[in-house]
């Protein structure tokens, strides 16, 4: 495999401080989603189902800000490795966005036609407040995104990973802070 392996140029610091963002945000709506359903039903519940909501809109807003970023202003640039690497970086960056997209679709579907409390503030009605079959099938969707997710992002940390430690470029160090771009040398 062919690799750069001189001083290669960095992402742009707005870039590697949006892409940190989305990975603790998703890290954190993921563990989220893990304890909602084990609080008792109540206040605590509606807290961190609301918690979740509003950590999905930031995400949304992430998205779109790092779209924005990338087509307007981010550094672009050019995959490491060979043809078939570059193709496989790309398909898992895209497959990323459009399944974060969808999350972010399926969780506003989600609340839409169950309905919920925004921590016991206001509500949004449920589209169809008898039909369970439709909620769970919405939540399914949300569910079968998420596990999505985390495979692409399993994908996404072993292939930074492979390139750091097994082929020795400057891959990951690309998406580092600054400070701790000498690190990773």
């Amino acid at each position: 495999m062919q690799t750069v392996e001189s001083d290669a140029p960095r992402y742009d610091a707005t870039t590697i401080y949006l892409h940190w963002a989305t990975a603790i945000l998703v890290a954190l709506q993921w563990l989220g989603a893990q304890v909602i359903d084990l609080l008792p039903r109540g206040p605590l519940r509606i807290d961190a189902r609301s918690l979740h909501i509003v950590g999905g809109l930031l995400l949304a807003g992430l998205i779109v800000g790092r779209i924005i970023w990338r087509l307007r202003w981010g550094r672009r640039l050019s995959p490491d490795g060979t043809r078939l690497l570059a193709l496989a970086a790309k398909s898992v960056h895209y497959g990323l966005y459009l399944l974060l997209i969808g999350m972010v679709v399926a969780g506003v579907a989600l609340t839409w036609v169950r309905g919920d409390s925004i921590f016991n503030v206001f509500a949004i009605p449920a589209y169809d407040p008898g039909n369970r079959a439709l909620v769970k099938q919405v939540q399914g969707i949300h569910e079968t995104i998420g596990n999505l997710i985390l495979v692409f992002v399993g994908l996404h940390v072993a292939a930074a990973l492979l390139h750091h430690y097994f082929w020795r470029d400057r891959v990951l160090a690309r998406m580092s802070h600054p400070r701790s771009h000498s690190e990773l040398k």
